[in-house]
């Protein structure tokens, strides 16, 4: 997959109604990764195959592929499979098999008006952002709950510029139509069908670039969905399901809670509260108080 995986501090926004089920658990941090398609954007997942039938197109156009590598490759779909590979009893085994794609969100923006809006109740703001290091989410998730390796997990930055959603996907054509050696037609075309499938947690609308956003999204496979179980909750009157996971502790290196929480004396009081409350559920993080200067 032609992307690099994300290596920096990333921050969860949510309400402060979670507190409970996010922080104070048994577990440690847990975080709901929901499934792809059954996300708040109704484009969620669509746009890769959109941008391949425009990026085939174009290289055809230009002339940068011939007609016989664009008629192999023009009518290329999302694999519904993929392929994973797990440890058992001591060996790596490889195994083919359909998948569900769920995600779990992270911004790259600390402090950002537009996130603290999404948890806004009448003229206050009810939310907190929890900072974490994307290194040491996926490390304590692997250990914790893909000692295995039994899902596909990667924490990756959304691409939301059109023109760079297309040349990502045109390089890859072009390195597949340099190199590729005659005979392996149908792995041109599964390569691709991979890469489509891979980039649906990846490419959004422009319109939601306010978000920064960056995704640890997981492939969970048919074969080993007892080893995360599936769940399901209410939003807006539709069922989503989704799969709760769970981190260490010390994953966490910081609690922002969100502006125009009163006072600055009830905000000193609220900051300290919540440092009592962190120290004594095993938690080494920062608290701080969102900066950005609103009333209501």
């Amino acid at each position: 997959m032609p992307l690099s995986p994300y290596d920096g501090e990333v921050y969860h926004y949510s309400s402060l109604g979670n507190v409970n089920s996010i922080l104070l658990g048994k577990q440690g941090l847990c975080l709901w990764a929901s499934r792809i398609d059954c996300l708040n954007d109704v484009s969620e997942g669509t746009l890769p195959e959109m941008r391949f039938v425009q990026a085939c197109d174009e290289l055809k156009a230009d002339g940068r592929i011939d007609s016989r590598f664009y008629e192999l490759i023009r009518n290329v779909r999302p694999n519904r499979t993929g392929l994973v590979l797990y440890a058992a009893n001591g060996k790596t085994r490889p195994v083919r098999d359909e998948f569900k794609t769920y995600i779990t969100s992270f911004s790259e923006d600390s402090d950002a008006l537009a996130m603290w809006n999404y948890y806004s109740k009448g003229s206050r703001y009810e939310g907190m952002n929890i900072g974490i290091s994307s290194r040491r989410l996926l490390n304590s998730l692997n250990s914790r709950q893909n000692q295995h390796g039994t899902v596909m997990a990667l924490m990756v930055k959304v691409i939301y510029n059109e023109r760079e959603q297309l040349e990502l996907i045109e390089r890859v054509l072009l390195d597949l139509h340099e190199n590729y050696e005659r005979g392996y037609e149908s792995s041109v075309r599964y390569h691709i069908g991979t890469l489509l499938s891979n980039l649906k947690p990846v490419f959004k609308c422009a319109c939601f670039s306010h978000e920064k956003e960056v995704r640890l999204f997981i492939n969970v496979y048919r074969k080993f969905e007892s080893e995360l179980r599936v769940e399901y909750r209410t939003c807006a009157g539709y069922v989503i399901p989704y799969v709760s996971l769970n981190f260490d502790r010390s994953v966490v290196s910081r609690i922002t809670l969100g502006p125009g929480l009163g006072s600055d004396d009830q905000k000193a009081v609220q900051k300290k509260v919540v440092e009592e409350m962190l120290i004594n559920h095993g938690y080494q993080a920062v608290v701080a108080q969102s900066i950005i200067p609103v009333r209501y």
